[in-house]
Parts: structure tokens; sequence; C-alpha cells
């Protein structure tokens, strides 16, 4: 946060996708620091519990509720992944639309509806599918990654673009890209394929550092 110009304690919630614990292992320390209400739903709630302090600000989300936050709306949806009870989630801000879609194993009817009509995009890019098949992870959590309930593809993200792009759509910011399982000229490469046509700005994120502020027109 410091490093784009922002201060945490600013932040006025925080949202949980689900309960693997490279989206829960900061909730717990930092609504103890900043008394942060979070929000999730009662399944990544049922299995982070333990990892909340006493008297955190929990708000439990059903999988299709919005929520109102001073200006902005969000809209919580399903997501076919393997969490207990995952969701992704739909930013409105007047009339722009800002869509969320990572940690699912593949593009549903929901994802789409969802997706469609945004004004910024944020899309898992999770694996390359021959480098996950030839990398060193062990069999089961090749078949996790890569089954339906597990991680966006380059490929199954650059088919999601294709389908929901279209002339408004401002900016793509790909994420959860594996450092194991990809590489960015194929993330890359890919997500411009299914872009094709569309002048939206492409920015791909990585893990070791924060991504620039966009703004939205």
């Amino acid at each position: 946060m410091a490093a784009i110009g922002r201060d945490l304690a600013d932040v006025s919630a925080v949202f949980l996708t689900h309960e693997h614990t490279d989206h829960i292992r900061g909730a717990g320390p930092l609504t103890k620091k900043y008394d942060l209400p979070l929000y999730g739903t009662q399944g990544t709630l049922d299995c982070m519990e333990k990892h909340l302090p006493p008297g955190a600000r929990w708000n439990t989300l059903r999988r299709e509720d919005e929520v109102t936050l001073g200006d902005l709306r969000v809209e919580a949806y399903p997501t076919p992944h393997d969490g207990r009870e995952s969701v992704a989630f739909v930013v409105h801000y007047g009339e722009k639309r800002l869509g969320h879609a990572t940690d699912l194993g593949c593009v549903d009817m929901t994802v789409l509806e969802k997706m469609r009509h945004c004004d910024a995009l944020l899309v898992e890019s999770n694996h390359d599918p021959k480098l996950l098949s030839a990398g060193p992870y062990p069999w089961p959590l090749k078949k996790r990654v890569g089954g339906d309930r597990g991680h966006l593809s380059n490929q199954a993200c650059a088919g999601l673009l294709h389908q929901v792009k279209h002339e408004r759509l401002q900016t793509v910011v790909l994420m959860h890209l594996s450092e194991v399982n990809n590489r960015l000229d194929l993330v890359e490469r890919h997500a411009r394929q299914g872009l094709e046509g569309c002048s939206a700005r492409l920015h791909i994120s990585r893990q070791e550092a924060p991504t620039p502020l966009f703004s939205l027109a």
C-alpha cells in the first residue's frame, strides 16, 4: 500500500474470496491492527475462524449478496473452486463496473454473465497446461490445479476475455500467475489473442510488487 501512496488506515473493509491460506493469512493481523470489517461466506468463516482475533468484525455474505460501502456496491457471485464456499466479486461505482474472476477452475455461465459489460477486469491466468504437466508438482496437485475446480489456464483466460471483451473495456489485469507453471511471454500472448480487436490496456500483475493505480474514464 505504501508503495502506491496509500495507507492501510484508509481501507474501509476486506473482502475474502475463500479460506485458502494464501488468501486469509493476513486477514487476522489486519483486522486486529486496524479494526477492519471482514466480509466472506459462512463456509469461509467456518474454515478460518480460528485464525481471527477475538471480537473480529466478521460480516457473512451469501454467495449472491450485495454490500454497499460508501459509493461502492460490491456484488458477490459463486465460483467453481475447491474452497468451502468460494466467491468472486463485481464492484460497481455509479455506471462503472470492475469484474473480478480469480481462483476458478473453469468459466461457467455465471462467470461469463458477471464479467460482461465491465469497464475493468481482474482475471486469473494461472498456468500453462504443458508446463504444469511437465513441472515438479506431485500428480494430485497437478490434477487439482488443472481441474474444473482448480485454477484458470492461460488458454481458458484468453477464452474468457474473447467472450466478454467489448468496445468500452478499458483495463485488463491478469492475476494469480504461477511462478512455477507459467511464463510471462505465454501469459501475454494468450491474453492478447483473447483481446484481439479490443483497445483495452493489458497489465500482468506480479507477486513481488503491487500493480500501479489505474484510472477509469
